[in-house]
């Protein structure tokens, strides 16, 4: 629901401290709000989909040699801690 309203804010032509003042809240809390729409964004793009390319599973291989091989279905979060290492 907030998500919504941050999404109306944007659309609305106006500043955050007017439009918080016609939805009578805060201004603090329709940044919060900007804040995790901004973020749920960003997570959103951070991987994109591998549509036909990992019907066999998905294969990492480090710099030193080591090679991982997981399923199609393991998360991203997995994925992503993975490839931070």
């Amino acid at each position: 629901m907030m998500l919504s309203l941050v999404e109306q804010w944007q659309q609305s032509g106006m500043s955050q401290v007017e439009f918080a003042q016609v939805q009578n809240m805060t201004l603090v809390k329709l940044r919060y709000w900007i804040s995790k729409h901004r973020s749920n964004e960003n997570s959103t793009s951070a991987f994109i989909p591998l549509n036909g390319f990992a019907q066999q599973g998905i294969s990492i291989r480090y710099p030193n040699g080591v090679e991982i091989m997981l399923p199609v279905q393991v998360p991203a979060s997995i994925l992503k801690s993975l490839i931070n290492i």
